[in-house]
């Protein structure tokens, strides 16, 4: 089992293969619950980690416009989404049910003249 030991001029963990480590535990004495373990800091720098309360953190960085939208289409009513947009949606997908049927006769166009082809 390798032990490692911490180098402050290199800044990183560097293996030492000359210190073993035994496989036991060194002493058989149950660890004592009052007393809390230290704390050892590699560095005079270290510090430690500080994080915001929640309260701070649970904000919205969405524009107000866009949450009015959420709020309209996210809404219970009877119409479908695809026209709740208002005249612009009615318009949109009027000229795509134009363009698909038109699509659709000239499928079956085609579909006449590769049956029927000219002598």
């Amino acid at each position: 089992m390798p032990h490692y030991k911490y180098s402050s001029l290199a800044g990183r963990l560097l293996p030492s293969q000359t210190h073993l480590q035994p496989l036991h535990p060194t002493s058989l004495l149950p660890v004592d619950k009052a007393d809390p373990p230290k704390m050892i800091w590699d560095s005079i720098k270290t510090k430690t980690l500080k994080t915001a309360p929640l309260s701070a953190a649970s904000f919205s960085t969405l524009d107000p416009k866009l949450v009015a939208k959420y709020k309209k289409f996210q809404a219970n009513v009877e119409k479908p989404v695809f026209l709740m947009g208002g005249p612009p949606d009615k318009i949109l997908f009027g000229a795509t049910c134009a363009i698909v049927v038109v699509g659709v006769a000239q499928c079956f166009k085609l579909f006449y003249d590769m049956a029927n082809p000219k002598k």
